[in-house]
C-alpha cells in the first residue's frame, strides 16, 4: 500500500490540532470555547441559586446552536471536536470544576479539604479530588441502540420519577440526547456546503458520504460498518465535548464491527479495500493529533490518552481474531502509527497467527503494544462481581484501567506512593508531618524485623485507608460539581435507577487504586531484615544513618544491601514478604465503599512518577540514593534486575493477580538479537500461563538506541514503550533516552 495517499489528510489534521495534542489551538475551536464560558458565565452570576445540573441543561442547551462542526476534506469521518476527548483539558468540565468547587467542597470543608490536598505527597488523583479523566463511552450499548434508542428509554422513565431531583435528572439527559442530535445534523449540514468547494472526487464522495450519513446515524443504530466505525470515533468525541469528561476509549472495534463488515461485504455495499482504506483513515485522525517531533519532557507532553483493544474472547468466550484484526493491525504496521494505544488481548491458547501478527511489528522496532491477559483478568473481573459475560468484554482505557462499555467508569487514576510512606518513617521531619498532618509511627528502636514490619505497614494501611476513605467523601460531590446526564443515560441502569453515573447509577462502580513502586518499598524491607536482624552485618540504626546521609561514607554498606534478596529474584523469603504485604493492603481497605456504592480495586502500576516522584524522594534502604528514579510497575527495580527473564516471571507471578482487578503491569525490554517471532511467541504464551496480567513489550537494539541518539535521522522508525503510552526513541528528552538505554534487556 503507499501510505502517501494520505499525506493531505495528515496535513490537515496537524493544521488543526495544537503541537502537543493537549489543547487544540485553533483560533475557531479555541474563540468558540471562550464564547461558551463568556455565556455560562454570565447566566451563573445571573442566577447564583442555579445548581450544577441545571447549569448543564444550560450547556446542552447552547451547544445545540454553539457548536461548530469541523470536516476534513480527505476523511469521511464526522466526529472531530477539538477537544481531543481523552485528554479534554479545554473541555467545559473544567469550567464546571472551576465554578463549583469552591462552593461545593473547598469552603464548606476547609480543614478537611485541606488535609486531602497536602497528602498528595503520598497519593495522587487524575483530577481535583475525583478522576476525570479515565471514563469510557457507552459505544458497545449505542451500536446496538442508537442514541435514539436511549432517548426513548428516557423518555419511559419519566413517569416513573418519584421526587423533583429525578425527574430533573431524566428531563437533563434528555436535553443531552437531543443536543447530540443537533450536533450530527449539524455535521450534515456542513457536509452539504463543503460539496460546493470539493476539488476531486474523493473530496466528493467524503463530503456525500457525511451529507448522507449524519442525518441518520449515531442517531439511529448503525446499520453499515462505515456507520459503526464513525459511531467509535463520535461517541468519544461528542460525549467529551457536552459532558466535560475525558473519554479515552474507542472500544473493541474487531469485536464489536464484525457483522457490519461481513453484511456490507456480502450485500456488496463495501469492498475489502475500502474497508481497509476507512480503517486507515480512522487511525489516523487519532495519530495525527499531535506532532512526534515533540519532545518528550518529564512531563511526557505527547501522551493522547486514545486507545482501542483488539483480540481476546467475546460475551460467549469465543477467540476474536477476525478479518479485521488483521486490517487494523496491518494498518498500524504500514502507516508507523502510534495512536490510537493498541491494547492487544490475549491468552495461552491464542492464535499464533494473531500473537505473531503483533511480535513481529515489535522486533521491527515498534514498541507500541500491550498485551491483555484474559487468563487472569477475566477471573479478576468475576471475582470482584462483574458477570462472566461482561467481564469477557472488558478493554482498556486510559495507561491501565481494565473496564467494560456501557456498564462501568472504572474511576483508575489514582496511585498510591508506597516508598513515600517509608520515607516518612525514616525520616524526621516535623514539617512533613505538619504539612500532612500524618504523624509516622518510628521504627529506630525497633528490637526486631517484626517491630519494624508492623510500624511500617501500620503507616502504610493507615494513610491507603484514609486514601480510600477520603476519595469516597469527596468523591460523593461529583454529582453536585460535574454530573454528567447524557453519558450517563447512555450507561446501562442509570435510566433505570434515575442516578448520575457520578451517583453510582451504573451497573457496577468500581475504583483503581494502582499501588506505586512495589519492588522499592519491598527491597527497603528485605535489606533491613537481612542486614539487621538476620546477618546482622550492621545495627538497625547504622543502616537507616546511611540511607539519611544518601549512602554518604557507607559504600561497603550499600554493596551488601545490593546482595539482599530483592523483589525478582524468586527466593521463597522475597514471594512471602511480598504476598504478605499486599494481603495487608488488601485489608486496609476492606469494607470501603466507593463514592458510587462500589469496591475499591487494587493494581500494581505506575506512569511517568517513576522520574517525576523519585526526584524528589529521598534515598531509601534498597541502596536507592536521593532522587534517583523509583521502581516501575510490577517490575524488579532497575538496578537490582538482574536475573534470568524466567526466573523474574516466576517471582512476579508469586502473587496471586487474580486478587488485582485493578491491573498490574510488566514492563520488559528484550535484545533483538536474543528473540525470534517463535520465542516472542512462547514469551507470550508462557507470560498468559503465569497468570500475569498486563505486558508492555520492547525489542531493541541497544547499539542501534546509542547510534539514534547521534543520528536521530537515521532513526524514525524506532518507537518504543515508556510507561503507559510510546513516542519514537528520538523524540525523548536525553533523560528519557537514557533512562529506555539503561533499562535491563533481556
Amino acid at each position: 500500500m503507499k501510505t502517501d495517499r494520505y499525506e493531505d489528510l495528515k496535513k490537515e489534521l496537524r493544521a488543526f490540532h495544537s503541537r502537543d495534542g493537549h489543547v487544540c489551538t485553533n483560533p475557531v475551536r479555541l474563540a468558540q470555547y471562550a464564547h461558551r464560558v463568556e455565556i455560562m458565565e454570565a447566566y451563573a452570576a445571573a442566577h447564583p441559586e442555579a445548581d450544577a445540573l441545571t447549569m448543564h441543561r444550560k450547556f446542552y442547551d447552547l451547544m445545540k446552536e454553539d457548536f461548530t462542526p469541523v470536516l476534513f476534506p480527505h476523511s469521511p469521518f464526522y466526529f472531530e471536536a477539538g477537544g481531543n476527548g481523552g485528554w479534554n483539558n479545554t473541555g467545559i468540565g473544567r469550567w464546571f470544576v472551576e465554578h463549583f468547587k469552591q462552593s461545593v467542597v473547598v469552603k464548606p470543608y476547609a480543614k478537611e479539604w485541606s488535609r486531602f490536598w497536602r497528602r498528595g505527597r503520598f497519593y495522587a488523583c487524575c483530577g481535583p479530588f475525583f478522576d476525570q479523566k479515565h471514563n469510557t463511552p457507552a459505544t458497545a450499548r449505542l451500536l446496538k441502540t442508537g442514541f435514539k434508542g436511549i432517548y426513548e428509554e428516557a423518555l419511559s422513565v419519566l413517569p416513573e420519577c418519584t421526587s423533583a431531583a429525578e425527574r430533573k435528572w431524566v428531563e437533563t439527559a434528555i436535553a443531552g440526547l437531543e443536543t447530540v442530535r443537533a450536533i450530527s445534523e449539524s455535521y450534515a449540514r456542513l457536509a452539504r456546503q463543503c460539496l460546493a468547494d470539493a476539488k476531486n472526487e474523493e473530496e466528493r464522495r467524503f463530503m456525500q458520504l457525511v451529507a448522507d450519513n449524519a442525518p441518520v446515524s449515531p442517531w439511529e443504530p448503525p446499520k453499515t460498518f462505515f456507520q459503526a466505525l464513525n459511531l467509535c470515533g463520535f461517541v468519544r468525541e461528542i460525549t467529551a465535548e457536552i459532558d466535560g469528561l475525558g473519554i479515552n476509549s474507542l472500544g473493541r472495534p474487531d469485536a464489536w464491527l464484525i457483522g457490519f463488515y461481513e453484511a456490507d461485504l456480502a450485500a456488496g455495499r463495501l469492498t475489502k479495500e475500502e474497508a481497509y482504506d476507512l480503517i486507515c483513515r480512522f487511525l489516523l485522525m487519532g495519530d495525527s493529533v499531535y506532532d512526534k517531533t515533540v519532545e518528550v519532557d518529564l512531563m511526557l507532553s505527547q501522551e493522547n490518552e486514545h486507545t482501542l483493544t483488539l483480540g481476546g474472547c467475546d460475551s460467549e468466550g469465543k477467540e476474536v481474531f477476525n478479518e479485521l484484526t488483521r486490517m487494523f493491525l496491518q494498518a498500524y504496521r504500514e502507516l508507523k502509527t502510534i495512536y490510537p494505544k493498541p491494547y492487544c488481548r490475549y491468552s495461552k491458547s491464542s492464535s499464533s497467527e494473531y500473537l505473531r501478527l503483533i511480535g513481529d511489528d515489535i522486533l521491527s522496532g515498534r514498541g507500541i503494544y500491550a498485551f491483555l491477559n484474559d487468563d487472569c483478568i477475566i477471573p479478576a473481573l468475576t471475582a470482584v462481581g462483574h458477570s462472566l459475560e461482561d467481564a469477557r468484554e472488558y478493554l482498556c482505557s486510559g495507561c491501565f484501567d481494565l473496564t467494560i462499555s456501557a456498564c462501568e467508569d472504572n474511576a483508575g487514576g489514582n496511585f498510591f506512593y508506597l516508598p513515600r510512606i517509608l520515607e516518612a518513617t525514616i525520616y524526621d521531619s516535623e514539617k512533613d508531618a505538619e504539612t500532612c498532618q500524618f504523624k509516622p509511627r518510628r521504627i529506630d528502636s525497633a528490637g526486631s524485623f517484626e517491630e519494624v514490619y508492623r510500624a511500617v505497614m501500620d503507616n502504610v494501611k493507615e494513610i491507603l485507608h484514609d486514601m480510600a476513605c477520603d476519595e469516597r467523601d469527596y468523591g460523593k460531590f461529583h454529582p453536585d460539581i460535574l454530573p454528567v446526564p447524557m453519558h450517563s443515560a447512555c450507561c446501562y441502569d442509570c435510566l433505570k435507577k434515575r442516578k448520575d453515573f457520578s451517583a453510582g447509577g451504573q451497573r457496577y462502580n468500581p475504583h483503581a487504586i494502582r499501588l506505586a513502586f512495589f519492588a522499592t518499598f519491598v527491597d527497603s524491607l528485605l535489606a533491613i531484615r537481612t542486614l539487621c536482624f538476620e546477618k546482622r552485618v550492621c545495627t538497625l540504626g547504622e543502616l537507616l544513618n546511611a540511607v539519611r546521609n544518601n549512602w554518604k561514607d557507607a559504600e561497603d554498606l550499600r554493596r551488601k544491601v545490593l546482595a539482599a534478596p530483592h523483589w525478582g529474584d524468586d527466593l521463597p523469603e522475597t514471594r512471602e514478604l511480598a504476598r504478605r504485604i499486599t494481603d495487608e493492603l488488601f485489608q486496609a481497605i476492606d469494607g470501603v465503599s466507593t463514592n458510587r456504592g462500589g469496591t475499591y480495586q487494587l493494581g500494581i502500576s505506575i506512569y511517568r512518577e517513576i522520574k517525576r516522584v523519585g526526584n524528589n524522594t529521598r534515598a531509601t534502604p534498597d541502596g536507592r540514593f536521593d532522587g534517583d528514579e523509583l521502581s516501575q510497575s510490577l517490575n524488579p527495580s532497575h538496578f537490582r534486575n538482574r536475573e534470568p527473564l524466567t526466573t523474574v516471571l516466576r517471582c512476579l507471578s508469586s502473587l496471586d493477580l487474580k486478587r488485582f482487578a485493578g491491573n498490574s503491569v510488566v514492563n520488559l525490554c528484550l535484545e533483538r538479537e536474543n528473540f525470534n517471532s517463535d520465542t516472542v511467541e512462547a514469551l507470550l504464551r508462557s507470560f498468559a500461563a503465569l497468570n500475569l496480567q498486563q505486558l508492555q513489550l520492547n525489542c531493541m537494539d541497544s547499539r542501534e538506541l546509542e547510534e539514534a541518539r547521534i543520528h536521530p535521522e537515521n532513526y524514525q522508525h524506532l518507537v518504543v514503550r515508556i510507561c503507559g503510552f510510546s513516542a519514537q526513541f528520538v523524540s525523548l528528552s536525553p533523560e528519557w533516552q537514557e533512562e529506555i538505554i539503561n533499562r535491563r534487556k533481556f
